[in-house]
């Protein structure tokens, strides 16, 4: 089912690339295994997808720790707390959910101890939404300007989570113009938009998206 599901996918990615007149090659399919279990992630790994997302830390833990075949990027997209950064740093190919500078500073701490340089996205909270991570979109130069002074994080570009009962292609319009405003005002390169899911990754690929998060479209409803 989750090869099949995968294949189906991978066809509206392909349709919706070319739609946008961009390359396949620009976009990475990422399937979000909160709360699946490890069994699910050898299928679909199996099946071709080479780029899971996992939202708590111990489930992160866990499944990176038990399988980590070569060629397996797992991304960390959910809240981090600073007292488990160190379960995360050096092991995510990806940190997408940075939205304070008290968390990217430990990141950066952890990442000297761990003599590595960790790749992160800033979160941005569009809608503004107690229940989401992430910096105010009015907040965000400033985070960022401090953020681009701790040496061992690359800033690679922003990730959202459009509010659920609002259309999400304007938020995606959004976010994209605002990593273009920060790449102009301060000559730096954030080639990275994390948005679009399950529901609405093909809207997001016509905004730019360079990484979609899709959970339920491949391995079911939770």
């Amino acid at each position: 089912m989750i090869a099949q599901n995968l294949n189906v996918i991978s066809k509206k990615v392909g349709e919706a690339t070319i739609a946008a007149g961009r390359d396949v090659s620009e976009i990475t399919l990422i399937g979000v295994t909160k709360t699946k279990p490890l069994k699910m992630i050898k299928e679909a790994f199996e099946a071709g997808l080479t780029d899971v997302g996992e939202n708590y830390v111990e489930d992160f833990s866990d499944k990176q720790t038990s399988y980590h075949p070569s060629g397996l990027n797992y991304h960390f997209i959910g809240r981090l707390p600073t007292k488990k950064v160190r379960k995360i740093v050096g092991k995510a190919h990806l940190i997408h959910s940075v939205g304070s500078v008290k968390l990217a500073k430990k990141i950066d701490l952890v990442s000297s101890e761990e003599k590595v340089c960790q790749d992160i996205l800033i979160q941005v909270n569009q809608g503004g939404e107690l229940s989401k991570s992430g910096i105010e979109s009015a907040d965000l130069e400033a985070l960022v300007e401090e953020v681009l002074a701790l040496p061992n994080i690359r800033i690679r570009g922003l990730m959202s989570i459009p509010p659920f009962h609002e259309p999400a292609q304007p938020y995606f319009t959004q976010l994209r113009h605002l990593r273009d405003n920060l790449q102009e005002k301060l000559g730096i390169e954030l080639p990275f938009l994390s948005m679009g899911m399950s529901g609405d990754f093909v809207e997001a690929i016509s905004e730019g998206a360079t990484h979609i998060r899709v959970g339920t479209a491949i391995f079911g409803s939770r």
